[in-house]
């Protein structure tokens, strides 16, 4: 079947939903759209919708403000949090049996869930990091009962669902495009409201990610506390510092760094994890560190985190080899809040058509 619109690309977190449509093909691609609504708090809790008709809501106002008519449009879902567990994976196939099935029986072991009550999928990955007779696979699983509320609220919408994928494989994505990073091992960080995900990549190559349960919302919770103000307040000083207001930094830069050094000691527990674990020959450090996602320009994160993992620190730009004009996207809000549309930007990447990472 060809699609003739470009998928749009729901990226749907704790805080907000996330779109982005983008056109083209290969490494010439546009930005056709881009918009931003927020979600009432609790929704949508650890990847796992709390109120539907509420986020139907959000969906849908941020269609409307968009000015797209849901009418036969694919959209492309990303899962994070409790709906989805996922590992790369080390096979040494036995030829005489099925490799499916293998597979299968391995991430029945590594995933401890019975796996009737997931959807799954596997996909053999090319890797410079497997010995003679090794197979490198990624394997999927995904929770049956969660999946089945996003489509539900896309069908509600209006829409059909065309992509299921993953936060993790959005954002590699999305920094694969844009950042071609030769012979390096790379952290991706995706700071959200109330969870981190981390991405370790070797030249494309996925090798290992982590999902942890802290978030820019824990830093507005300590100012609040802290300072005695509500929530709201709490969040507008925040914003307010990490765009530069020196004054208000000076006011409640303690109560960040108690916050930011929880984030980047876990983003570092990720790292010697990985290296310590997984015994992969020459990949000791990590060399670069990028970040995304809502708080990923909280006051001091990036600093501080480049001093602890001894490697320079730089915010992602989702849209560095995207054309971006003239989509009607204000250019200075594009570098001031782009890190936001990591993950959007690497599901809009994907194609209506495209098989990977479809519900089975």
């Amino acid at each position: 079947m060809i699609f003739n619109k470009p998928l749009i690309a729901l990226d749907i977190g704790s805080s907000s939903v996330k779109l982005a449509e983008l056109s083209g093909k290969g490494a010439s691609r546009k930005l056709r759209t881009l918009g931003l609504e927020v979600i009432p708090q609790g929704a949508v809790m650890n990847g796992e919708i709390q109120d539907a008709s509420a986020l139907l809501k959000v969906v849908k106002k941020l269609l409307t403000s968009m000015n797209i008519e849901p009418k036969g449009r694919r959209v492309g879902l990303s899962l994070s949090g409790g709906a989805v567990i996922l590992k790369r994976m080390v096979l040494m196939p036995d030829d005489e049996s099925d490799l499916s099935e293998q597979v299968f029986e391995e991430a029945k072991q590594q995933f401890h869930h019975d796996m009737s009550d997931m959807y799954f999928r596997y996909q053999e990955l090319p890797s410079k990091f497997t010995q003679e007779g090794e197979k490198a696979f990624l394997i999927v699983a995904g929770r049956i009962d969660i999946i089945e509320q996003y489509v539900d609220v896309i069908h509600k919408a209006g829409m059909k669902v065309g992509v299921i994928d993953t936060d993790t494989f959005c954002l590699a994505n999305s920094f694969e495009f844009n950042y071609p990073i030769a012979e390096s091992l790379v952290a991706i960080a995706n700071v959200g409201a109330n969870s981190t995900q981390v991405v370790l990549t070797y030249e494309g190559e996925y090798l290992y990610s982590r999902e942890f349960y802290l978030g820019g919302n824990l830093i507005t919770k300590k100012i609040s506390e802290d300072l005695a103000i509500d929530f709201e307040n709490a969040e507008g000083l925040k914003i307010s510092a990490s765009g530069g207001d020196q004054a208000i930094a000076d006011k409640i830069r303690a109560s960040v760094r108690d916050i930011n050094d929880q984030i980047n000691s876990e983003i570092n527990q990720t790292v010697e994890f990985f290296v310590q674990h997984e015994n992969i020959p020459n990949l000791s450090e990590v060399k670069y560190i990028f970040l995304s996602g809502g708080a990923a320009m909280s006051l001091d994160l990036a600093p501080s985190l480049s001093s602890l993992l001894q490697a320079p620190v730089q915010i992602i730009n989702p849209f560095n080899r995207i054309d971006t004009a003239p989509s009607g996207v204000d250019m200075e809000y594009l570098l001031s809040h782009g890190a936001i549309y990591g993950i959007a930007t690497g599901l809009g990447l994907r194609k209506p058509d495209d098989g990977q990472g479809n519900k089975p």
